[in-house]
């Protein structure tokens, strides 16, 4: 329960009605860093369920310094079903550069302020359904093996928890925003070295 004087946030996001219906998706596709290790779970349904958390930190070229500057983190959840949930749990670990193409959900949680009896703030946490993932192999090297045949990855089933649901991976994090874009060569500098 908000305390006088906070107001609760109105919006839904863009494509979202009242009663919940999603009408269009927003797809963002981000690259980072995995900053936990994927956690892993069955649902009650029997779906294969993995989340794991992106840090991508957008950078731009100061001309002045003739360098790349880091600027903003952005932290992400990231949710994954079924076969690709799988496939996460066995690829995937803390530190590893990836990149990450999904749906974009914000949701809002009221989160208890410590100390005050009876106070709440909004906190917005940004959220992807990944549609698709891998390692960024610009930063990295890695081997195929192909995966057991089996349902790709998808949104929750009805009655199985969600971003916005009460679902949070570990360690969730407020988000922010999608990342600006890296420029390629040619653009405001020279190509930032691989790291």
């Amino acid at each position: 329960m908000a305390a006088p004087g906070l107001r609760q946030p109105q919006a839904r996001g863009a494509g979202v009605r009242r009663d919940g219906v999603v009408m269009s998706s927003t797809m963002v596709t981000i690259t980072g860093n995995l900053v936990s290790d994927v956690a892993f779970r069955v649902t009650a349904r029997g779906e294969p369920m993995a989340s794991f958390r992106v840090a991508a930190t957008a950078s731009r070229f100061d001309r002045s310094a003739n360098r790349w500057v880091d600027t903003d983190t952005v932290y992400v959840t990231v949710t994954a079903w079924r076969r690709a949930a799988e496939n996460a749990r066995t690829s995937l670990s803390r530190g590893l550069p990836v990149v990450v193409h999904g749906r974009l959900r914000q949701r809002i949680v009221d989160r208890p302020v410590p100390g005050v009896a009876d106070l709440t703030v909004p906190v917005t946490y940004t959220d992807l359904d990944a549609v698709s993932f891998g390692l960024d192999l610009s930063r990295c090297r890695a081997r195929y093996e192909r995966a057991p045949v089996g349902p790709q990855t998808g949104p929750a089933g009805p009655g199985e928890p969600g971003p916005g649901d009460g679902h949070e991976a570990p360690g969730g994090a407020p988000g922010g925003g999608d990342p600006a874009p890296h420029p390629g060569p040619g653009a405001a500098g020279p190509e930032r070295p691989a790291a």
